[in-house]
């Protein structure tokens, strides 16, 4: 069985791939000559965003970053 600590370091270790993704689309939407695959790039870096925002969260509950806030 996994200690909280493994489980926040994988997380954390997950959240890199996705980092790297995001950073790409956005590469990618700002050379994006048509508008409407520019929207299309920014709407998954939004949800890549929102799922690093949550990963981060998860994380930092693990860890104890957050108690008492």
């Amino acid at each position: 069985m996994k200690t909280i600590a493994e489980i926040a370091d994988e997380y954390e270790r997950n959240l890199v791939p996705l980092r790297q993704r995001r950073d790409s689309l956005k590469a990618q939407a700002k050379a994006e000559p048509s508008a409407e695959l520019r929207i299309r790039l920014w709407k998954r870096v939004g949800m890549l965003e929102g799922m690093i925002f949550e990963g981060t969260s998860a994380i930092r509950t693990m860890r104890g970053d957050l108690r008492g806030k």
